[in-house]
């Protein structure tokens, strides 16, 4: 379960920062006095598309660095102060 929430939040990161900026954007334009951007137009598709790509990156890089052989001995994460 943490591993599905992991990559769940590295393929939301850049859209949570999209929408962030967005939401900035809007803010500085009511304040400003001019029109707000609208939702719908904003580049939804690359913030997507950005997510995608680091989740695969962050996957292929776990599967080079992860050692997965069937004979390796299993040693749990331990904490000592």
């Amino acid at each position: 379960m943490r591993v599905v929430i992991q990559e769940l939040a590295i393929f939301l990161l850049p859209i949570l920062l999209y929408a962030a900026y967005m939401m900035w954007r809007r803010w500085r334009a009511r304040v400003a006095g001019d029109p707000e951007p609208p939702w719908e137009h904003g580049h939804w598709f690359w913030a997507i598309v950005a997510g995608l790509a680091l989740s695969i990156a962050v996957f292929l890089a776990l599967a080079l660095v992860a050692e997965h052989s069937p004979n390796a001995v299993f040693r749990p994460p331990s904490w000592k102060p």
